[in-house]
């Protein structure tokens, strides 16, 4: 049998957060968007098997995507960042960075879209979170070796049907 190595993808993404006029798209990454899902488990035991697993439960499922976002735009942290506003007046803007203390992510999740460059209009290849909620910090080096990353971690939550990730055309139904 031939090897297809035309279905070996690399490159990098852009990640679009979010609808409308709220909508941001980290398109300068320093670093690659990185997917990660984390299933974990419950062994389940008698007391007549002893420790020998009798049965495997799935207990959860989480996903994130970590986007280390290389631009620096005032406008963009208070979007990504809870506690975060922007203050604009006499002779600019400034971002106020308050502790958040008690803010419930979860309230302000919204879409996510990773679009692989190689593939940007081809829905087949992205990635939906349809509800992500953003965990934002700053890492800002100011020297001659390094950039000033905004670290940006976007968790899913469960939509109304129990999805956190979606892989392809989230357009698709079934028949």
């Amino acid at each position: 049998m031939a090897q297809n190595f035309s279905k070996i993808e690399v490159g990098p993404a852009v990640v679009e957060y979010g609808t409308g006029a709220d909508k941001i798209t980290f398109e300068t990454t320093i670093g690659g968007v990185v997917l990660t899902t984390e299933t974990t488990y419950r062994d389940q035991k008698t007391d007549q098997t002893g420790e020998t697993i009798v049965g495997k439960r799935v207990t959860g499922r989480n996903v994130s995507v970590t986007i280390p976002f290389g631009e620096y735009e005032l406008t963009v942290i208070p979007k990504i960042m809870a506690g975060a506003e922007i203050v604009t007046g006499t002779g600019g803007s400034k971002v106020n960075v308050k502790t958040g203390v008690g803010l419930n992510l979860i309230d302000t999740a919204k879409i996510a879209v990773i679009k692989p460059i190689a593939h940007k209009a081809d829905a087949d290849y992205w990635i939906t979170l349809p509800l992500a909620y953003s965990e934002t910090d700053l890492s800002y080096s100011y020297n001659n070796e390094n950039e000033r990353i905004t670290n940006v971690t976007l968790r899913s939550t469960p939509d109304t049907d129990g999805v956190v990730l979606i892989l392809g055309d989230q357009t698709v139904t079934a028949p």
